[in-house]
């Protein structure tokens, strides 16, 4: 008779009923060499930086466009080969053997166990494994539930939680219909949630205050670049299901905070040269107009000084196995902190 309960092993919250739920708990899988090294991915997904890492002090994640958009919250994708997934059964039977734990709880574990290692089964639930399938040692892959560890404690991460762990051979898929298997369109959208990009210094000249009816030349310090990431799962047998995003800088948007300055272009979208680079310095010369900036028309004395936000906006499609591909929401990074401008009127000024 199937247990029909709900319990927390390893700070993951196991279900029961017609067989005990599972969520994967154990180590993550990195790589390295142009790949993600820092051992904290979700279990069964890597990633990769063909562009090369954004690692520095400014870089940013990249805020979508659509509100509304999230990554998958959890998927099923593969949780080890017999000897680390036994390793990892029987590690979270261990830590629920604690005094005081509810017999359920106990029971559930138990059977747990079993299922894998005698054959144990519950009505309607499926043929069990004897010794954790260790004779088919690298030739396939159990596949379970895995949280989206970047979502922390949000409860849509146990969504997949009531489909307990089965064998997939090398190189294969598991079976047409099993709900939320990994898929290339959740690899590109864990791709994109991974994807850092440049941050947004601005530069202005003049430095300091800036005056009535004479231009602002802003620039910023960031290169931007195509920024390309790589979401990959390892199938066994030297296949991948894979899928890499590429985030293309668009022409960036300058708001001056007062709605009477005139814009430098006029549209407001400072362009990315074929450098990477946006906007000028001041060239000296004072009957030149900058390439990006703009020219206020009304000075801040008696009142607040102007916010000048810039957003750089990142266009975004995605490949992946198969011939799959499309695109995905507009990424966005605006700068933080906001510049908070002073302009003065005398027509004077030293540069």
């Amino acid at each position: 008779m199937a247990i029909c309960r709900g319990f927390v092993v390893a700070g993951v919250l196991v279900l029961a009923a017609a067989g005990p739920g599972f969520a994967y708990t154990g180590p993550s899988k990195s790589t390295s060499g142009g790949s993600d090294g820092d051992g904290g991915l979700s279990a069964g997904v890597q990633y990769a930086y063909p562009s090369g890492k954004q690692t520095g002090p400014g870089s940013k994640p990249m805020a979508s466009s659509n509100v509304t958009w999230s990554p998958p919250p959890c998927w099923i994708g593969p949780v080890g080969d017999p000897k680390t997934f036994k390793a990892n059964i029987l590690k979270q039977v261990a830590n629920t053997n604690v005094p005081g734990q509810a017999n359920y709880a106990l029971e559930a574990m138990n059977e747990l166990q079993k299922h894998y290692e005698e054959g144990y089964t519950w009505d309607g639930g499926g043929d069990g494994y004897k010794d954790f399938n260790l004779d088919k040692q690298g030739k396939g892959q159990f596949w379970g539930p895995i949280p989206n560890k970047a979502m922390g404690n949000d409860p849509r991460t146990m969504d997949c939680n009531g489909t307990l762990p089965f064998w997939v051979d090398n190189g294969k898929m598991p079976p047409a219909g099993t709900p939320n298997v990994i898929s290339v369109d959740m690899l590109s959208q864990l791709a994109y949630a991974r994807t850092r990009v440049p941050g947004v210094t601005v530069v202005t000249s003049p430095a300091q205050t800036q005056t009535v009816n004479l231009p602002t030349w802003v620039h910023l310090t960031q290169n931007y670049s195509p920024v390309r990431v790589r979401a990959y799962v390892d199938l066994g047998g030297g296949a991948q299901l894979w899928a890499e995003t590429q985030a293309v800088p668009q022409p960036v948007e300058i708001d001056p905070g007062e709605k009477d300055a005139t814009r430098y272009p006029a549209s407001g979208l400072c362009p990315v040269a074929a450098d990477g680079t946006v906007g000028a310095a001041y060239n000296g010369n004072p009957k030149a107009t900058p390439p990006c900036g703009m020219t206020y028309r009304r000075s801040t004395v008696g009142a607040s000084p102007y916010p000048l936000r810039v957003t750089v906006n990142w266009k975004v499609s995605w490949t992946g196995s198969g011939g799959a591909g499309g695109d995905l929401p507009d990424g966005r990074v605006t700068n933080d902190p906001v510049p908070q401008v002073t302009v003065r009127e005398i027509q004077a000024v030293n540069r």
